[in-house]
């Protein structure tokens, strides 16, 4: 009776350490915040447990945006002018610490195969500048992201604290939209 109490236990050991190998999740490679140049840029490479066209899906469901990110709040497309271009307009929440507010852009996304390209229009925006670029590649069944962000606010931010808690703001804001984004996915 122990021999075969002792082998069920083992058995249930090795079955909780394969289970345990096989569940894969949301993985940060690189993530790095930076004030260069007037811009605020964030760089990041992930890897999400999700399958590539899945996390296309959900980058590309452009008015569902402000569900991914507490920093969204709202998304609309304005117009689409080619097949492969949208107009889209967001809502943002940019915070330095406790200093918020609210932050219109409209940007030309160029949607390429696993390749989104958004540039801000400064002209209809409350950016001088913007450019987010993120790319995917399918990795053994999961999803590879190389995304960048840079963008230079119309308004003024404090340098002395300002700054570097805006980067952080940033970083983590971008973060959580990719781990919304892979739990979307998997759905």
């Amino acid at each position: 009776m122990a021999a075969n109490n002792k082998a069920r236990s083992a058995c249930a050991v090795l079955l909780a350490m394969s289970a345990a190998a096989n569940c894969r999740a949301f993985e940060t490679q690189r993530a790095e915040a930076r004030y260069e140049a007037r811009q605020y840029r964030v760089e990041l490479e992930l890897l999400l447990d999700a399958r590539v066209q899945d996390v296309e899906a959900v980058l590309r469901d452009y008015e569902r945006y402000s569900s991914l990110s507490g920093s969204i709040l709202e998304a609309k497309v304005l117009e689409r002018p080619a097949p492969d271009v949208v107009m889209l307009y967001t809502k943002l929440r940019a915070c330095a610490g406790l200093f918020c507010r609210a932050v219109k852009r409209v940007e030309r996304v160029q949607e390429g195969p696993l390749e989104l390209r958004a540039d801000a229009l400064p002209e209809q925006s409350e950016v001088e500048f913007g450019r987010t670029i993120t790319e995917l590649e399918e990795v053994e069944g999961r999803t590879r992201v190389r995304y960048f962000t840079a963008v230079t606010p119309k308004f003024w931010v404090p340098a002395f604290i300002g700054r570097q808690l805006m980067l952080r703001t940033l970083k983590d804001n971008s973060l959580d939209l990719f781990r919304r984004v892979e739990a979307r996915a998997k759905q």
